[in-house]
């Protein structure tokens, strides 16, 4: 079975984890080099983020779709 980025998956030593990605969308490593967090989204869940550290391109997980608009920022006070 084939897991995305941003999965709970079971890890070699038996542990459950976040798959998180290898590479940025511009190519680079992420290992060791990148910023997680997570992100508020439109859509009423939280996406897992990774950011790179040398480009600034942030991964999500679970990916994106099309109802999906990460709030960037502080949420304004309504």
């Amino acid at each position: 079975m084939r897991s995305d980025i941003g999965d709970l998956v079971l890890s070699t030593t038996g542990q459950w984890m976040v798959r998180a990605p290898e590479r940025c969308r511009n190519g680079h490593r992420l290992a060791g080099r990148v910023l997680v967090g997570t992100a508020v989204c439109a859509c009423q869940d939280r996406h897992l983020s990774w950011t790179c550290d040398e480009c600034g391109d942030t991964v999500y997980g679970p990916a994106l779709g099309p109802h999906c608009s990460v709030l960037h920022g502080p949420a304004r006070i309504r």
